[in-house]
């Protein structure tokens, strides 16, 4: 097994797709879970009457999901626990956590960030750090996704936001069907 489990894929997502994603996210966005943070949602969208605008996200989710099972050897276990757009703006920082740090993360298995927008093009700082393991610093591009386990094996850290928004799309995945999202918005 190896020590610290993550993939890092380039060009993912085309420029197109990243700029109508940050449109969406800029249109549909409201404040987040932490300071200079906000977020877009699957619920919030479908919640709205937005639910149109979850159309783009359906080929990439089942693409980064694909990608998950191939690369950690868990084909058909995964389902999407979370997805959601998520900038962060100046001021914005996280300390050193993993993505299962808390007994209600406990069901995250895996993470995706996919970068909608570049370092030092739209934003500086926000660089995203492990604390271990090879590449330790992922500078952001459009377009790039970094996979990792969301234990405490990928603990990580996003410096603090100088200047600009650092947008992403974020997803978890989980081998754990009762966290399906989709199931979860299938509800509403």
């Amino acid at each position: 097994m190896m020590e610290h489990p993550r993939l890092i894929l380039r060009n993912f997502l085309s420029p197109d797709t990243c700029k109508e994603l940050e449109f969406i996210h800029k249109s549909s966005s409201t404040v987040g879970y932490r300071p200079n943070v906000l977020s877009t949602t699957l619920l919030h969208l479908v919640a709205t009457n937005s639910a149109h605008l979850i159309i783009p996200f359906i080929p990439i989710r089942e693409r980064l999901r694909e990608k998950v099972e191939e690369h950690f050897g868990c084909e058909y276990e995964l389902f999407v626990e979370f997805t959601g757009l998520i900038s962060w703006c100046k001021g914005a920082s996280i300390g050193w956590h993993s993505d299962d740090n808390r007994d209600y993360l406990k069901q995250r298995d895996f993470a995706a960030v996919c970068y909608l927008n570049s370092y030092e093009v739209d934003f500086s700082g926000g660089l995203f750090h492990f604390q271990s393991g090879e590449p330790s610093t992922i500078v952001p591009m459009a377009g790039d996704v970094i996979i990792y386990t969301a234990d405490d094996r990928n603990i990580h850290s996003v410096s603090e936001i100088h200047k600009g928004e650092r947008a992403t799309l974020t997803l978890w995945f989980s081998r754990d069907a009762s966290h399906d999202e989709d199931a979860k918005l299938l509800k509403i």
